[in-house]
């Protein structure tokens, strides 16, 4: 038994080595696919078992051909290779058995054998790769060399501030050493000091230093300019007129501009006050109103000067007074929200009127308003609640309805009425006061009394203080609230009237400033959850209709804070309400005796839309 064993294991290990010298032959002499077929057959004849060989399997045919990018670019002169890969039909990697690599236009671009690309001119032409009978194209693109260098003719630049300059054009070389023409190059700055344009316009802001940066492709080179300090041709001050009460603030605003007009930023200015026991002023700008006087305001930057004038006046009720009388139950909130704006407007207008006798039947002036029967010697101002037109819509009416006959017409009786559906909503915003001091002003004659030219038989109590009502660009053009409005800076000077609405609908077009202009003052047609600022403006237009104001009672207001009323004091958060409102115009004059005639061609009551 042993003998026998130790025979078998012998003949095992030597069949198998004389199949694999076999096997090795057969690999050499006759193709791979048949390899394992070969062998088979030959098994007996080498001298092996009955065992069988694994199936070696054939390769696949290329299906598919990917490149290593969508579009090939390459410089003039210079060479990039494309990669390709390969796939069969099941999406597995193959090697393909063959490849040949074309160029579409070789005055373009040249291609190598293994897909290298060499850039001959600009412009565009196809690389194609096939593999095993498949096809695969893609685009090449040849580029211009590209830059290397941007060449000033200098790196340095001086400037005035407020002044600007034009950086010269560059020459542009590109990898080659070759000019490069038709190429724009961009420029920027991030100096504050400064503003370039993308072309290379620079302007100076202010005096210092900066640097540029002109950027083409990859290039790019750093400018330095020096900006130098301009000659200060004249200092600017909003508001250029300071009227103010007694423990009132008014934030101000200076501005430098060179002999050529160009604004100068960044100046740094010192004020003083000659008089300091009637004002008081910060390093800031802010004036205070300590006592009644005069004193003026000097304002210093660099050889620039600049002297305002300033008022203080203790504000306090004079013998302007306003008959205040309520109809009906009105709430405790409207009473002293009344008696509130009331007060605000007799801080403005200063003197009494000429005594007017009034004598109105119930109901003349509107549905509830009573009987009047007394001598005026401001006006009266008959306030009352009642049902309009439910929540959120119109909160009031208002405005003159009776006006004296002799010149200045002014208001002797007029009236408000805010609806009870809008009191609590009113209150709970904050704006209950603002409403009524708006409605009050209407009465008053902002926007109800103003008017153009005489027409006869029509209604002109002040003709010719109004232009272009009805049109694109209403204003008003008494001469006090034009001088008011360029000093505020609302306009650039004196000689332009005064914008009033021109958008909206009849209640807020023509009766009211313009929003876009005056932004948060109170006789715009938006009331706000805020500051609601008495513009000087306001005050001046009374005093173009003939009432006696006082300058002094004028919030702080101009173009400078218009958005934002008090924002350089204190934070101003404010939120704009459209407030829906009917505006009243007079119906009605009255002589000094008191005998009351209709106003022929009187305008019936607008509602704002």
């Amino acid at each position: 038994m042993g003998m026998g064993l130790s025979h078998g294991v012998k003949g095992q290990g030597s069949f198998r080595t004389r199949f694999a010298g076999c096997s090795s032959a057969i690999s050499r002499a006759i193709p791979r696919a048949l390899v394992t077929v070969s062998c088979m057959a030959l098994v007996a004849s080498c001298g092996g078992d009955s065992g069988t060989a694994p199936p070696v399997k054939p390769p696949q045919p290329v299906a598919t051909i990917w490149f290593n990018r969508t579009t090939d670019s390459v410089e003039i002169q210079r060479t990039s290779t494309i990669t390709a890969s390969f796939f069969d039909a099941t999406g597995n990697s193959v090697g393909a058995g063959s490849t040949a690599w074309s160029i579409g236009d070789s005055t373009i671009a040249t291609i190598s054998s293994a897909g290298a690309v060499s850039g001959i001119r600009v412009g565009t032409t196809t690389a194609t790769l096939t593999a095993d009978n498949v096809v695969r194209s893609l685009p090449v693109v040849v580029l211009p060399p590209a830059i290397a260098t941007i060449i000033f003719p200098s790196t340095s630049f001086t400037v005035t501030e407020g002044d600007t300059l034009t950086i010269a054009a560059p020459r542009i070389v590109d990898r080659t050493g070759a000019t490069v023409t038709g190429r724009t190059l961009s420029y920027s700055s991030t100096f504050a000091n400064i503003t370039v344009s993308p072309a290379g316009l620079v302007t100076a802001l202010t005096a210092g230093s900066a640097t540029v940066t002109a950027t083409i492709d990859t290039a790019h080179t750093t400018l330095t300019v020096t900006i130098l300090a301009a000659p200060i041709g004249r200092i600017k001050l909003i508001p250029s007129v300071l009227d103010m009460g007694v423990g009132h603030t008014i934030a101000t605003q200076a501005s430098a501009y060179s002999v050529s007009g160009q604004q100068l930023r960044g100046r740094t200015y010192a004020y003083s006050i000659d008089n300091s026991s009637v004002a008081s002023v910060t390093s800031g700008g802010i004036v205070s109103g300590i006592a009644p006087g005069t004193a003026t305001l000097t304002v210093v930057t660099g050889a620039g000067v600049v002297r305002i004038p300033i008022s203080v006046a203790r504000l306090h009720v004079g013998g302007f007074l306003i008959d205040l009388r309520f109809v009906g139950k009105v709430s405790p909130a409207v009473q002293l929200a009344a008696a509130q704006a009331a007060a605000r407007w007799e801080q403005v207008i200063s003197a009494p009127l000429i005594p007017y006798h009034i004598v109105v039947g119930a109901d003349t002036c509107g549905k509830g308003i009573p009987a009047v029967d007394t001598t005026e010697t401001s006006v009266m101002i008959i306030v009352q609640t009642d049902s309009i037109d439910g929540p959120n819509k119109t909160v009031g009416l208002g405005g003159p309805c009776v006006i004296r006959d002799d010149s200045p017409q002014l208001t002797a009786l007029g009236t408000v009425t805010i609806d009870t559906a809008d009191v609590a909503a009113l209150d709970r915003q904050g704006i209950l006061v603002a409403v009524l001091t708006h409605e009050m002003g209407h009465i008053l004659g902002i926007g109800t009394l103003w008017s153009g030219p005489a027409t006869p038989g029509g209604f002109t109590p002040f003709p010719n203080t109004a232009s272009g009502l009805g049109g694109t660009d209403p204003v008003f053009i008494g001469h006090a609230a034009r001088v008011a409005s360029a000093q505020l800076g609302f306009t650039a000077d004196s000689s332009l009237g005064v914008p009033i609405e021109n958008s909206g609908g009849a209640g807020t077009r023509d009766a009211h400033w313009r929003a876009t202009v005056f932004g948060h003052e109170l006789m715009t047609g938006t009331i706000n959850n805020g500051l609601n600022p008495l513009s000087l403006v306001t005050i001046k237009t009374l005093a173009d209709f003939g009432y006696t104001v006082v300058a002094e009672a004028a919030d702080d207001f101009n173009a400078v804070n218009a958005r934002s009323p008090g924002s350089a004091v204190q934070p101003s958060l404010s939120i704009s309400t459209l407030v829906r409102e009917t505006i009243l115009f007079p119906r009605f004059t009255i002589s000094r005796t008191g005998t009351l005639r209709p106003i022929r061609g009187a305008k019936p009551p607008a509602t704002a839309q």
